[in-house]
């Protein structure tokens, strides 16, 4: 560590003089020497009794590797002469992190709890070590941060919410420390991490045994040979036998008694000499009961030692388990003769712990058996250290007069449990659930404690072992000297006398790990490895004082029933200790589960089971109160709850079966209360009078209750000022702009800004709009270059000044002023502020004869001038209707409709909870923390509160779509810059709330820059597709239809804009920033006069006054004249409006009609939202008024446009900072049409915005402003509806159930009642004219149904898609495709399953969008078919509703004879999951992929020559329409979706076919599959049949490209390989690139080689199904490596 003394021993040989010695520490990185030097002034030194210790400091601010010099002789007269050199790493002052997690597997939606304690090297707390704790996804992301955390505080808890769409696979935990990693694993995936059952799990037996990690892999001849045997079983003892085999033949056995989980053994000698022999490890007795077969529980194999020298030293004494404060002997065997000085060293992690010199002058003969092979045997002991643990390295050696070391290492474990630290339970044979526990815990007193309690999941047993390491690695066996294992240096230089020329011969060598980067280093051990356990029941901590040894402590039992531990972690001036774990035993008498799915919809009904079992060995009469909350009911009474009473005998169970029926939506709850009482006799009726409470189970459970159909939102909004009047005076033009004086009112609010100058201004009293007359007064302020105000009478030129005072600086550039106005009583009056009467100026009495009618404003000459005027009129205001209306396919009783009723600017929400895990929707759900931004203090405390709680969920769904070049995209295979860069912007914003890893933020820019063009553009990307208004079914005129290329060039125009946005947003931090965006600057100055599109034109105008351009003038005059429609609002033309438009409302205003319907594209939407933004840059307040006006009117938009949420909220938050009304008084009244609502509303500055519900729908609202300042009105109406369009002029969609698969016959499930497996086909085509991009296909399955364990299949495939990712959560289901173009329909065909019963049944969903454009969604409602049990408790009133028709069937509208499929393939698709068995358990998620496999055409019929070469070929993902009729007749094909299928269709050989030809087939593939079959593993065939049905996650497809005969590709794969350590999880991080089909037939083909890093392929980890393969096929096949070259060099594959 910095700031510690390195020691060097150093040896010379006898009769050496004098010397100089020199310590250099160097820096690897570095050439020039910033190092210390020591000097160590040498004697000669007698070897056999004296040797040197030169220290050397470490620099305190050193840091990484370094180089340890040691030279000779250096004085200024001669060089120094170099002896070793050697690499030393500088570590920092934290050795071990123990990372602890609640559970190791969790779901999706839960929140991980984990706990972090740092220890330095002494195992002590660290002082003064600051951290950066994260958690990372399965690509390497930090999802989540915690930075700069003090860990000199002892034990820190952290804990992370998960979404519900995080991608699946192993997490890690992660902590860094000054350069150091630790880590620890934890497992995200559905249906994993569920937590422990109520009903305990039978208790199970079990013994596993294995060879101790620490033991020598290596034997020495004619050496004994000690080793260890670990045992991890529920039995108090076992027997077991340990042979040794040399090649088949057994040579020794001994047997060992096993009790406290491990034992010893000892070979007497080894006198084979075979390069390997084998040690087995035999289970024979437990408990002392024989077993009648041996099981061989562990095999190792053992290699010789090979060395230079017919010396070997042994070392013995060390094989078990070592504590601290321990004496541990050890005894040396040597076969030559003790002649030399022997040293030993003790290394743990790298460090020396200890070391010393041994002298030993009596050997021991060897006379004993012990040590046949030994000459001599030496003895010697040393204390063990805590420092030592876990694992230390005692290297002994010496070194013969020619140089030759001999040495022996032997590694041994430390468990730091200690007699001192142990935890004391009452004796007590078990505990009720949340019992309290009294504690006993003796400790060392000041001392941190921490009690842990845990279980595993599966045997309800721990074993907490601190050895034991997360991931457990045998040893590498290697030829390297011993010096290298315990990772010590050993030089050695041998100098030869002077010759005559005065020349030395040195002959120089250095041995060990030290030499440099090759150090064969192991990584640190973790103090505390990875425990038996699944669960943590508790983790508490706590400073042990005097109070707590004397009292004890008080606990409370888990709530699960099951065997537990629990055992203290204590952290003293000793350092870490253990104590033994004390087992803490939770019984229930009397135990109630039930489950509850997910979701439901409205009107369907649940039987739900509740398991009531009796543990105890007496009767039981149990009373269950069952409740409801409100929204559902009992189907039984109709009531929220129901009783039952009932008896159950010794050990006896039941099943409560109920009914619900849910009638509203939202959260309902269930809550089970079950009271056991025992009874004396099991006959009779005794009341409970004369019975016990023997137990009690409170149990809830929770469903979301979702509506009918789908949701949809309108919303009518309008933002108004009421009595307002902007007025704007140019600077060239010095003239009056008139406006009205109020009627019943002699005063107004002014509110001013300059440009340019500070002042003077002008404003006007007069009878008549005329600035000639006499009959006016005149207010001047800030005249005289700002410091006089003055009132006068007259025209402009010739007016006479009546009063003045002085009043400097009363005006300011560009900040906006309030002044009242008043002519109150004949009098003249000016004040600051916005209340009348005070901070008043000026005063003056007027004529009686003049009558102010109105008043006029101008601008000093030169200067600019904008005036806000404000008329607080109680009679007269602002009104406006608003329509809210709900379809005629509305569901009834669905409908809700809401008013908001804001003072100033109301900025939008999001409105749709219903999350889909897209891409583009997690962007928009952050919008609501830039509105909680903006509103600071005012902001609702519920809203701020869910959102800050949401917040990580939606970062870790966005990170998820991260690639790995730190791009984003909805799909891996295809990038998309302008996701990357909203990303960009949205992750900067969230800092403030949200810790983000700079490290990406900084990636993500530096990606964006390397993408710019040498013009300065910015290129879109394949996913970035722009949907122009053809796409979306809207005509063009002719005239004003563009060209392709202009139509390209605005885009890459439009993506370079947004991105100098977005750069600029986040802030200017290098050269390398400047420099792009002076680059894109020039780019879009050039660009400016071709570009038409309004999106176009004001997102340029957007960024050039960003980066303050000087062509900004230009595009703002452009944008201004773009968008002005003939009367002078704010607008983009359109020369045909649509009046069955959807995107329109009538406007209202006093003194104006009804207007025309207002055509409002996306693409103007968005283009208004950036002219927004612009105006306010410039502070062009009453432009940007009436664009908020315009989008305020359009809100509707944002109904279908989730992805316009944040630049909207953006652009009116700018806004709301421009235009504040501080003087607000407004009263707002309001009416509904029928008159079920009236209100009258007083909105002031300070008032929160008021919601009111609508008692009705259809309705208009009335409303009625009067006062002055300005607000927000806004209606929303929220409805269920069936009503979908399954085609658009984008899309096509169909959706159908086409196969029940029936429980089998007399099965649990079909007596249960169980739901049929569904299989269901989903199509769509895409019909635009370019590549569709990424689409996104959505299915929400039926209520309770989700994806089965057989992954998705893609069918009819015909083009090159890219791969198909798809993912599922609870019911939902969803697809991504990528560069889908105009061509036959995509399907895919899926399987679900439920667990629940549930009647009446609602439709199921399914919806096809591109990513980026939600609204242009094709969607369907689908159902089974008629006659079908899912259709039970429906009705045809329910089937008109959703249907328009009594039937489900939907008629497939795809089929085209150009892409219909052939019988053929229909039938082969058929049987793609045929016999697929019926199973509701779930499994472990994984992905299988088919395969063909083809038989050389070369090989023999025989079952010897089988093994030869094989082909294996994926085909069950993509099926290939014409693969079948192509298959060969030496191709075998064996298409399975799980284990057990493989075996039925080895053993069964099930064809199915109907034609004679395919019976032919069939018995020809039947017989060769016969053949196959003795070469599969029978033992592992049994297992593989016993095994659960294997669940799937993710297919990915591997589409191949047709060569005339449209057959499949084929791979060479070597089945000798290891298997592949890459998992599918539910959404790929990885492609599958196509392979292209050889066009030459004697090309050789390609080799599939999982292990090497560039291959593309990810396959199942899964040991099962590689064993099968490995045993199935040849192990010629290795030959195909060349072809593989072969094919990779001669570019004919990807």
């Amino acid at each position: 560590e910095p700031q510690h003394r390195v020691r060097v021993e150093i040896r010379t040989g006898v009769g050496t003089s004098q010397m100089n010695i020199t310590l250099r520490l160097t820096p690897c990185i570095y050439s020039v020497d910033i190092s210390l030097r020591k000097h160590f002034q040498g004697a000669t030194i007698n070897i056999y009794t004296e040797h040197g210790i030169l220290p050397l400091d470490v620099p305190p601010d050193a840091t990484g590797s370094y180089v340890l010099q040691t030279l000779v002789n250096c004085t200024n007269l001669k060089p120094c002469a170099l002896q070793t050199s050697s690499q030393m790493r500088l570590v920092g002052p934290v050795r071990d992190v123990i990372i602890r997690p609640a559970k190791h597997a969790y779901r999706p939606g839960e929140t991980v709890s984990f706990w972090v304690l740092a220890l330095d090297h002494d195992l002590q707390i660290v002082t003064d070590a600051i951290g950066t704790i994260s958690v990372k996804d399965p690509a390497g992301t930090k999802v989540a941060l915690w930075d700069q955390i003090s860990l000199d505080e002892g034990v820190k808890a952290f804990t992370l919410p998960l979404s519900e769409y995080v991608s699946s696979g192993r997490w890690l935990l992660h902590v860094e420390v000054d350069s150091t990693e630790f880590t620890a694993p934890i497992d995200i995936a559905p249906g994993i991490g569920g937590g422990v059952p109520d009903v305990a799990a039978a208790e199970e037996h079990y013994v596993e045994l294995r060879f101790g990690r620490e033991m020598r892999r290596r034997y020495k001849p004619g050496l004994p040979f000690s080793g260890k045997v670990e045992a991890m079983s529920t039995e108090k003892s076992v027997r077991v036998r340990v042979k040794v085999y040399d090649n088949t033949t057994a040579i020794y056995s001994q047997d060992i008694e096993i009790s406290n989980g491990e034992g010893t053994f000892v070979v007497p000698a080894i006198l084979a000499d075979s390069d390997v022999i084998a040690l087995q490890a035999e289970l024979v007795s437990v408990e002392s009961k024989e077993i009648e077969s041996h099981y061989v529980l562990a095999r190792e194999p053992i290699h010789k030692w090979n060395s230079t020298t017919d010396c070997y030293l042994l070392i013995e004494g060390v094989e078990h388990t070592l504590q601290p404060e321990e004496e541990a002997h050890v005894v040396i065997l040597s076969t030559c003769p003790c002649e030399r000085d022997l040293h030993y060293v003790i290394t743990t992690d790298g460090r020396v712990t200890d070391w010393a010199q041994r002298r030993y002058e009596d050997p021991v003969p060897p006379a004993t058996s012990a040590s046949a092979g030994a000459v001599c045997r030496l003895n010697f002991s040393f204390t063990v250290r805590s420092v030592m643990a876990p694992v230390s390295q005692l290297l002994v050696y010496y070194v013969t007069p020619q140089g030759e070391p001999v040495s022996d290492v032997i590694s041994f474990d430390v468990k730091l449990l200690h007699r001192q630290v142990y935890v004391n339970i009452e004796d007590k044979e078990w505990w009720l659930p949340n019992q309290p526990v009294d504690l006993e815990i003796v400790a060392e007193l000041n001392s941190l404690v921490c009690l842990l309690g845990g279980r595993s999941a599966g045997n309800n047993d721990i074993r907490f072992d601190p050895r034991i390491s997360e991931e457990r690695y045998p040893m590498t066996i290697t030829g390297e000297v011993d010096f290298l294992e315990a990772g010590v240096s050993f030089f050695q230089r041998q100098c030869v006398k002077r010759n005559s020329n005065g020349m030395s011969a040195i002959s120089y060598r250095q041995r060990g790990s030290g030499a440099g980067p090759s150090n064969r280093r192991r990584p640190p051990e973790s103090l505390v490895g990875g425990a038996a356990f699944d669960q943590l029941w508790l983790w508490k901590c706590f400073n042990y004082t005097s109070e707590i040894a004397s009292t004890g402590l008080t606990i409370f039992a888990p709530q699960e029933a099951g065997k537990w531990s629990l055992w203290a972690l204590t952290v003293s001036t000793a350092g870490l200790r253990f104590s033994s774990p004390a087992t803490v035993q939770v019984f229930r008498p009397l135990q109630a589960e039930f489950r509850l799915p997910v979701s439901m919809r409205v009107r369907e009904s649940l039987e739900v089971d509740i398991k009531i079992g009796n543990n105890i060995n007496t009767c039981m009469d149990v009373t269950a109160l069952l409740a409801l909350s409100e929204g559902a009911q009992f189907l039984s009474n109709g009531l929220l709850y129901v009783t039952e009473r009932l008896r159950l005998g010794p050990h006896g169970a039941t099943s409560l079966v109920v009914r619900l029926l849910v009638t509203t939506p939202g959260l309902k709850n269930m809550t089970v209360e079950v009271n056991g009482y025992s009874s004396v006799s099991c006959e009779g009726s005794d009341g409970i009078s004369n019975t016990t409470l023997t137990g009690a189970v409170v149990r809830s459970a929770t469903v979301n209750v979702l509506p009918e159909g789908i949701i949809r939102s309108d919303t009518e909004s309008a933002y108004f000022c009421a009595n307002e009047n902007m007025i704007i005076s140019t600077a060239d033009s010095y003239k009056y702009e008139w406006v009205r004086a109020p009627r019943n009112k002699d005063s107004v609010i002014v509110e001013m800004k300059t440009e340019k100058r500070a002042g003077p201004v002008h404003v006007a009293l007069t009878e008549n709009r005329s600035a000639t007359t006499d009959k006016m007064y005149r207010i001047t302020i800030g005249d005289s270059d700002n410091t006089v105000t003055w009132f006068g009478r007259g025209k402009h030129d010739y007016g006479i000044q009546l009063t003045s005072a002085r009043t400097p600086d009363i005006l300011s550039k560009d900040q906006w002023h309030t002044f009242w106005i008043s002519w109150e009583r004949n009098v003249i009056a000016l004040g600051k502020g916005h209340l009348p009467n005070n901070n008043t100026l000026l005063k003056w009495r007027i004529d009686k004869k003049i009558k102010i009618q109105h008043l006029g404003f101008a601008s000093g000459w030169g200067s600019h001038a904008e005036f806000r005027v404000w008329n607080f009129n109680d009679e007269a205001g602002y009104s406006q209707v608003l329509h809210l209306e709900t379809p005629k396919s509305v569901v009834p009783g669905s409908e809700w409709g809401e008013l908001l009723v804001s003072g100033g600017l109301a900025l939008p929400v999001i409105t749709n909870n219903d999350q889909n895990g897209g891409l583009s929707q997690a962007l928009s759900s952050l919008t609501t923390l830039l509105s909680l931004q903006h509103l600071g203090s005012k902001a609702n405390e519920t809203l701020k509160q869910s959102a800050m709680q949401n917040l990580p969920g939606h970062i870790q769904t966005i990170l998820s779509y991260r690639k790995p070049d730190n791009s984003f995209s909805e799909h891996q295979m295809l990038g998309s810059h302008r996701s990357t860069v909203a990303i960009l912007e949205m992750l900067t914003k969230v800092q403030n709330y949200f810790n983000i890893d700079p490290d990406l933020i900084q990636g993500i820019k530096r990606w964006v820059q390397l993408r710019q063009e040498d013009d300065g553009s910015f290129l879109p990307l394949p996913a970035d597709v722009k949907l122009t208004s053809n796409d979306n079914g809207n005509k063009i005129p002719e005239d004003k239809v563009r060209d392709n290329e202009t139509l390209s060039f605005e885009h890459i125009v439009e993506i370079t804009a947004e991105t100098v946005i977005t750069l600029f947003e986040i802030g200017i931090e290098s050269d390398a920033d400047s420099e792009t965006l002076q680059k894109a600057k020039i780019f879009l100055e050039n660009g400016l006069p071709k570009i038409e599109s309004s999106t176009t034109i004001a997102t340029v105008a957007l960024a050039l006054v960003l980066v303050r351009s000087a062509t900004a003038t230009w595009a703002i005059e452009k944008l201004r004249n773009a968008s002005t429609t003939e009367d002078g609002e704010f607008g983009w033309p359109h020369p045909i409006p649509k009046r069955d438009a959807a995107d329109w409302l009538y406007e209202s205003e006093v003194g104006k009609t009804l207007k025309e319907p207002v055509v409002s594209t996306m693409e103007d939407y968005k283009a208004s939202i950036y002219a927004l933004m612009t105006f306010c840059l410039i502070r062009d307040l009453k432009f940007a008024e009436s664009v908020t006006r315009y989008i305020f009117y359009r809100s509707h938009m944002l109904d279908r446009h989730s992805e316009l949420l944040y630049p909207v909220v953006k652009a009116l938050t700018m806004y709301d900072s421009l235009a504040k009304d501080k003087h607000r008084a407004l009263t707002v009244s309001l009416a509904t049409s029928g008159m079920e609502l009236t209100d009258t509303l007083e909105l002031k500055p300070e008032k929160q915005p008021q919601m009111l519900h609508l008692p009705s729908l259809p309705t208009k609202v009335f409303v009625y402003a009067t006062g002055a300042g300005c607000g927000t009105v806004q209606g929303k109406t929220t409805y269920s509806t069936y009503f979908t369009k399954n085609r658009t002029p984008l899309l096509d969609l169909w959706s159908a159930v086409v196969q029940e698969i029936l429980p089998d016959r007399s099965s649990v499930e079909e007596i249960e009642g169980k739901l049929p497996m569904l299989k269901i086909k989903t199509c769509f085509r895409w019909k635009g004219t370019e590549s569709s991009g990424v689409l996104r296909m959505e299915i929400s399955l039926f209520s309770g149904f989700e994806l089965a364990s057989v992954p998705p299949t893609l069918l009819d495939l015909r083009e090159n898609i890219l791969e198909m990712q798809h993912g599922y959560h609870s019911n939902n289901i969803w697809f991504i495709f990528a560069n889908i173009t105009n061509s036959c329909p995509i399907c895919v065909q899926y399987l679900a399953r439920s667990v629940f019963v549930i009647s009446s049944l609602r439709p199921a969903y399914a919806r096809v969008y591109p990513a980026s454009r939600e609204d242009l969604a094709a969607e369907t409602f689908f159902h089974t078919k008629n006659k079908s049990s899912l259709l039970k408790g429906i009705t045809d009133d329910d089937l008109i509703t959703w249907f328009g028709s009594n039937g489900t069937t939907a008629e497939n509208a795809f089929y085209d004879p150009k892409c219909a499929t052939s019988k053929k393939d229909e039938h082969a698709i058929e049987n793609l999951e045929r016999n697929i068995s019926y199973s509701p358990k779930k499994g472990q998620n994984l992905t299988i992929v088919t395969y063909s496999i083809n038989i050389n055409q070369n090989a023999n019929k025989s079952e010897e020559n089988l093994k030869t070469q094989w082909i294996i070929e994926p085909t069950a993902i993509p099926l290939n329409s014409n693969e079948t009729q192509n298959i060969s007749n030496n191709t075998i094909e064996v298409r399975f979706q799980s284990a057990d299928e493989i075996i039925l269709q080895l053993q069964n050989g099930t064809a199915n076919n109907t034609s004679d030809e395919k019976d032919k087939s069939s018995k020809t593939q039947i017989k060769k599959l016969l053949k196959i079959k003795p070469i599969v593993n029978e033992k592992k065939m049994k297992k593989i049949t016993k095994s659960k049905p294997v669940e799937a996650a993710t297919a990915s497809p591997a589409p191949t490209e047709s060569n005339g005969d449209s057959q499949q590709k084929e791979l060479i794969v070597d089945m000798n390989v290891s298997p592949p350590k890459h998992i599918n999880t539910d959404k790929q991080v990885f492609p599958i690139k196509f392979l292209e089909k050889p066009k030459n037939d004697d090309d050789k083909p390609v080799t599939f080689a999982p292990e090497e890093k560039d291959d593309k392929y990810i396959l199942l980890d899964k040991e099962e199904l590689w064993g099968m393969l490995k045993e199935v096929v040849s192990d010629e096949i290795r030959k195909s490596s060349e072809i593989m070259a072969y094919g990779r060099k001669s570019n004919k594959f990807t």
